[in-house]
């Protein structure tokens, strides 16, 4: 009967590529940390070697095979070599769940092999003289008895072959056929199950050729503890003499320890193994018995680590973990206190990568740390080391230029970074909301881009987390799996606290990206102020170090941080803790309000979109905190987001396309706290104290009721238009431009309409305005007072002629406060500039504006001495005689995310359209967003056309797509298609029918068309397919 390879269902043996990436073992040279926190040794660089140890899973019982966790994590061991792909359901592909995302990962299927024993199962007995027959109350003397027929079998291989598709092949060692089974094992084998029990008669040469091939070909070995203990000499007879064993993996170190025990009534002698130091391994039933019978009393086994009967301890190497196969189901480690009383605490199932052996058994014992045992009484400590840097980023004007948009907000607002050298701006920070965010791609890429480097040299400092491996391995495991290199600083306890010398090398001189855990923020910042690690990360940040972390180090980087540091679990034994806590004890407990090392001027609140153990919402106590003590902006992180700081800017990044970051602020004038959602869109960040303005609204009078000024006559330009439209001069300046192009360039005014404001950003549309200024590098000064002259409409519109290396200023005069001198606003807008570009946004606003401060005169003057009048939305509809318009709009606003966030739905879209006049250089209704649909659920086209027809004084409409515009130059026209698909539109009322007509016009011409005519094309087209 020999060996028999089982099929998967599709009757072949699975061949599918390797096709996913395995964890990154903490013994791999890229990933240069600390195995032993004893020894801050391994903290300086070294060669690691490839040193082949066993991956032994340790069942409870054979039932954990039946639980896909437990399976899945025996493929994940056997996979050598992968990469991820879109999941492709498969009969001959594994499919596992990725511990870093809820994505799906094929991987080959590993090859099974079985290895039983039918002489124990039902199937075969032994007589008398340990001969080996068919059990003849089972089979008949005609049937073929198979191992494969018992359920042993099936308990143990049935997952494998039905859920993962695996290829199963099985040995009866009753049989034994040694050569067979040898040859399975050396060159078909990746995953062996072991079993066949500690009363199987022969088993000492399988033992010994399993350890010695999964040695040698790094297979994962699979069985339950007394099996295992067997096959890698975890455990001796009990002869009363205690057992040194040599080393399995080829380190100096001794691998295994073991003293021994007396057998007891019940036989099960065998049923627990030993692994340093002074450890038992147990199922959980036998460890029990232990307990009873007082044999940790008796023996220096101190801890014994209990199996659950569905869950399975990992050992590979000195790395260990729990993994569970239900929600019920763990490992726990059992041990005597200084009482010798006995403590059980449950190991923690969901870590992705096993931890050091030593580590994971002391998880039960607390931190030494003496502030520890009163921490509340170190609330009101200072931390704050870096005061002086956010009074910079805040005060300087080179803070403002440093990040290389060319923008000095704090003058003249003038941008010259076409002909300088951007200075690096420093501190840069990722601040994300909770640990599980630093694996998230979008926040990943920002740290690495921040680096400067593809793959930067990393410091990880866990202090927190008391220098867990396990959170180690959680923050730093994106960084590893790109191959960075990185280092691991443990200062949480003083034993491993390296000298002033070798720490400021690691913190100040190497690293390009300093990572802090999350943890008890509290406790950090005690070691690293007792230490000086504050200062050195100072130092550190201010050379161009990418500072970040989450949850605490997150917060550790503000002014000041809202922390459950004082919850009773946020320890080092937190698990121990949640092991002998009632659920009561575990939530009484409050938030408090700690300083923090002061790189960013207000309170940080991590978590925010959570709420804690003690019930209360992060966002809730946080308010409640800024009313009781008003002096701090509070910025709230979402737990799957980022704050990510630039010298002085700031953007929020969102891990998940959902999460945000959030600015709180008190209204003086009410006391009530009002909050708004930092944008994730943004590509380029903006001035911090921007963003902590962000919930308040503008200040202008007009927006307490501007519908009361729909009917302002704002047209200033009129004139300009009727002397086009009956001067034939502009029309033959025109006609003779391609000869002579002085000629062209004298015809005024020259416009370039967009749509949306995202039409500055397509190159034809900006090739038009470029090529209408006559220069290859025109002067630019955006006006963005219908966006409230906030910095992210700025950099959307200008991008593009940053890019191209434009020399940029900007008027803002949105608000009263910031508007220049009439001499100064005259030398910016008149003579200065060879393009104003206006922004989108609030129409009504800005022309209102406008005319209170004189702007409107000079953006005549200065379009009739042929500067090109430019913009998108607002900054498209403001030329002409009047514009259809959304300015009443609810969120139409400075303050738009703080209204999205306070009004319901349904206020949000209670709004009308309306027709307002503007300046008046085109006699015409502009609509942009033509073809764009309102938050009030109706389509710009359709409003228009019914405005059309029940106000006989409206001028032609002419409605631009959004990614298109209307260029203007004099009195001819031209439409540009900024994606080659949008267009412009003329639409007008037929006499005949009252109804109104409308026809696209072409972005194929070359050469531009009277206006007059662009006004026919409506009713031509209508002739002609009547003609047709």
């Amino acid at each position: 009967m020999g060996a028999t390879e089982m099929t998967s269902s599709s009757g072949t043996a699975a061949t599918t590529p390797l096709a996913s990436k395995p964890t990154p073992t903490p013994t791999q040279s890229h990933a240069r940390f600390n195995d032993n926190d004893n020894d801050n040794s391994d903290l300086k660089e070294e060669n690691a070697e490839d040193i082949r140890s066993p991956k032994v899973l340790i069942l409870g019982s054979n039932q954990a095979l039946q639980q896909i966790k437990i399976v899945e994590h025996a493929i994940r061991l056997a996979a050598t070599s992968a990469t991820t792909t879109t999941p492709i359901a498969s009969s001959t592909s594994a499919t596992a769940t990725s511990p870093s995302s809820n994505t799906r990962i094929d991987i080959e299927s590993p090859k099974v092999l079985y290895l039983g024993a039918s002489s124990l199962h039902s199937c075969y007995s032994d007589d008398d003289d340990g001969n080996h027959h068919p059990n003849p109350t089972q089979h008949t003397q005609d049937e073929e008895c198979h191992l494969s027929d018992s359920p042993e079998y099936q308990t143990s291989t049935s997952q494998f072959q039905n859920h993962f598709r695996c290829p199963i092949r099985f040995h009866d060692l009753s049989l034994k056929d040694h050569e067979s089974i040898r040859r399975s094992l050396e060159s078909w084998a990746d995953i062996v199950i072991c079993d066949w029990g500690e009363d199987f008669r022969h088993g000492e040469w399988i033992e010994k050729v399993v350890r010695e091939v999964a040695l040698e070909k790094d297979l994962v070995v699979c069985g339950v503890v007394s099996v295992m203990g067997k096959v890698f000499e975890f455990t001796t007879p009990f002869s009363g003499e205690e057992k040194q064993m040599e080393p399995i993996d080829g380190s100096n170190e001794t691998m295994i320890k073991f003293e021994a025990d007396s057998p007891d009534e019940d036989n099960d002698k065998n049923d627990w193994i030993c692994i340093p130091p002074d450890t038992a391994v147990s199922r959980m039933k036998r460890a029990q018995k232990l307990l009873k019978q007082q044999t940790l009393l008796r023996h220096p086994h101190q801890r014994i680590i209990a199996i659950d009967n569905l869950s399975a301890l990992l050992l590979t190497g000195h790395h260990s973990m729990a993994i569970s196969g239900d929600v019920n189901s763990t490992c726990h480690i059992l041990a005597l206190d200084d009482s010798q009383n006995i403590i059980s605490m449950p190991l923690p199932s969901n870590w992705t990568e096993p931890i050091p052996t030593l580590e994971l058994l002391e998880l039960h014992a607390p931190a030494k740390a003496p502030h520890l045992d009163s921490l509340e009484d170190f609330v009101d400590t200072d931390f704050v080391i870096a005061g002086d840097v956010a009074e910079m980023m805040t005060s300087s004007t080179t803070a403002d230029t440093a990040i290389g948009t060319g923008i000095d907000t704090a003058d003249s607002r003038a941008a010259t970074g076409a002909t300088e050298t951007p200075v690096e701006a420093v501190p840069k920070i990722v601040a994300a909301g909770r640990m599980k965010a630093l694996q998230m791609k979008p926040i990943v890429e920002k740290i690495i881009q921040l680096s400067n480097v593809p793959l930067p040299k990393l410091l990880y400092i866990g202090t927190a987390s008391f220098d867990r491996t396990d959170k180690f391995l959680m923050c730093t495991q994106a960084f590893r799996e790109l191959g960075c290199e990185i280092r691991r600083l443990d200062v949480s306890e003083e034993d491993t606290v390296p000298s002033p010398e070798e720490m400021r090398e690691m913190v100040v001189d190497w690293p390009e990206v300093i990572l802090c855990s999350g943890g008890n923020t509290l406790h950090a910042l005690l070691r690293w102020k007792e230490v000086g690690l504050d200062l050195l990360m100072k130092e550190s940040g201010l050379n161009g170090t990418v500072l970040c972390g989450a949850s605490a180090g997150a917060g550790c980087w503000f002014s000041s941080l809202h922390t459950d540091s004082l919850r009773p679990d946020n320890t080092k034994n937190r698990e121990h803790v949640l092991n002998e806590l009632t659920e009561k004890e575990l939530q009484d407990w409050d938030y408090a309000k700690i300083s923090a090392l002061g790189f960013i001027d207000a309170m940080c609140v991590p978590h925010f979109d959570a709420t804690g153990t003690n019930g209360a919402k992060r966002a809730e106590d946080a308010e409640q905190i800024l009313l009781e003590d008003p002096s701090t902006s509070v910025i709230g992180v979402d737990e799957n987001a980022a704050l990510v700081v630039v010298g002085g800017d700031a953007m929020a990044i969102s891990g998940d396309g959902k999460a945000t970051c959030h600015v709180m602020m008190p209204l003086e004038e009410t006391g009530e706290v009002i909050s708004a959602p930092i944008p994730t869109h943004w590509e380029e960040p903006i001035p911090m104290e921007e963003i902590l303005e962000l919930p308040a609204p503008a200040s202008a009078p007009h927006l307490e009721s501007l519908e009361k000024y729909v009917d302002t006559d704002f047209v200033i330009a009129d004139d300009i238009a009727q002397e086009l439209a009956s001067s034939e001069a502009a029309t033959s300046c025109c006609d003779e431009r391609d000869a002579d192009s002085s000629a062209a360039s004298a015809v005024v005014p020259k416009i370039v309409a967009s749509g949306n404001e995202r039409g500055m950003q397509l190159k034809p549309i900006v090739d038009k305005i470029v090529e209408l200024s006559g220069v290859d590098l025109p002067k630019v000064l955006y006006i963005g007072t219908a966006s409230f002259d906030r910095t992210d409409k700025f950099l959307m519109n200008t991008k593009m002629f940053r890019e191209m290396g434009c020399e940029i200023r900007r008027l803002d005069v949105s608000e009263q406060d910031t508007v220049p001198s009439a001499e100064d606003m005259r030398e910016m807008v008149v003579e200065w500039p060879q393009v104003i570009l206006c922004s989108g946004g609030n129409t009504l606003h800005a022309l209102i504006r406008w005319k209170e401060v004189g702007l409107d005169i000079l953006m005549k003057e200065a379009g009739m001495e042929g500067k090109v009048l430019c913009g998108g939305s607002a900054g498209a509809g403001c030329w002409f005689s009047s514009l259809h318009t959304d300015s009443l709009r609810p969120d139409n606003t400075k303050n738009k995310e703080h209204v999205l966030n306070e009004l319901s739905e349904e206020e949000l879209s209670d709004w009308n359209y309306t027709k307002i006049s503007a300046l008046g250089f085109i006699d015409a209704m502009c609509v942009p967003h033509y073809n764009a649909c309102g938050t009030n659920g109706e389509k710009r086209s359709e409003h228009a056309e019914k405005m059309l027809l029940e106000d006989p004084s409206t001028t032609t409409v002419i409605g631009v797509d959004n990614n298109a515009a209307l260029m203007v130059l004099g009195n001819d026209v031209m439409a540009v298609s900024g994606d080659g698909k949008a267009t412009c539109h003329v639409i007008i009322p037929d006499e005949k029918t009252g109804e109104a007509i409308s026809a696209p016009l072409p972005t194929d011409l070359e050469e531009l068309i009277p206006l007059e005519d662009v006004f026919k094309l409506p009713l031509s087209e209508a002739n002609s397919v009547a003609s047709d």
